[in-house]
């Protein structure tokens, strides 16, 4: 993707996605890995990181909060701290949060599995967030 979106900028002088991705994935030589990619094409990796409006302030969060070997739950909830002190709302509501993880299935590393994080947990998770910040 990264080659394409620079072939774009090098031989057009064009840019046509316009947009930065986050790619997250797992292989068997590096682990998990985060991505992302600027709309010329670079590409960096980063142990967390964050993109768009805001993404100032979310790297300001996850510089003093992000710790080595962190717990995926830890994790789900310092995404949606991000999320709550960088978004134009003053509280998280479920319904406008979308919210995935990848991690190793039953937390047994062999296989990985990717899953959206919905109904109850996803409640809970925006409840905490909400009382911790108030």
């Amino acid at each position: 993707m990264c080659d394409q979106k620079q072939g774009y900028t090098q031989f057009g002088g064009l840019r046509p996605f316009g947009v930065s991705f986050l790619f997250g994935g797992w292989d068997r030589n590096f682990g998990f890995q985060l991505y992302q990619s600027d709309p010329s094409g670079n590409y960096s990796g980063w142990k967390a990181t964050a993109v768009g409006a805001n993404s100032q302030a979310a790297h300001s969060i996850l510089k003093t909060e992000y710790v080595e070997g962190i717990s995926l739950s830890t994790a789900k909830q310092l995404s949606l701290k991000v999320l709550k002190q960088t978004m134009d709302s003053t509280i998280l509501i479920p319904d406008k949060v979308e919210l995935s993880e990848l991690a190793w299935q039953d937390g047994v590393p062999g296989q990985v599995s990717y899953r959206l994080v919905r109904g109850v947990e996803l409640r809970d998770l925006c409840i905490a967030v909400n009382r911790e910040n108030m």
